[in-house]
């Protein structure tokens, strides 16, 4: 049931801070994008990685093993 509390937000200037991670998630759950700031690249909080998890990521894993767009 959809959440009739929820704010969307389609403008094209969204109202990120600094600190802020995005991702943009494809209509069958795959990730296809993350934003994150630089100076969380290699601490992220520990909420992101559980959601980098669920989405099938592995913080571990060498860089260039799975492309992002």
């Amino acid at each position: 049931m959809p959440n009739k509390d929820l704010e969307i937000d389609d403008s094209e200037e969204a109202n990120l801070d600094a600190t802020d991670f995005g991702f943009i998630i494809s209509a069958d759950g795959e990730l296809k994008s993350l934003m994150y700031p630089e100076s969380l690249e290699g601490d992220p909080p520990e909420e992101i990685i559980m959601i980098l998890e669920i989405l099938g990521i592995d913080l571990t894993a060498p860089k260039g093993s799975r492309t992002l767009h």
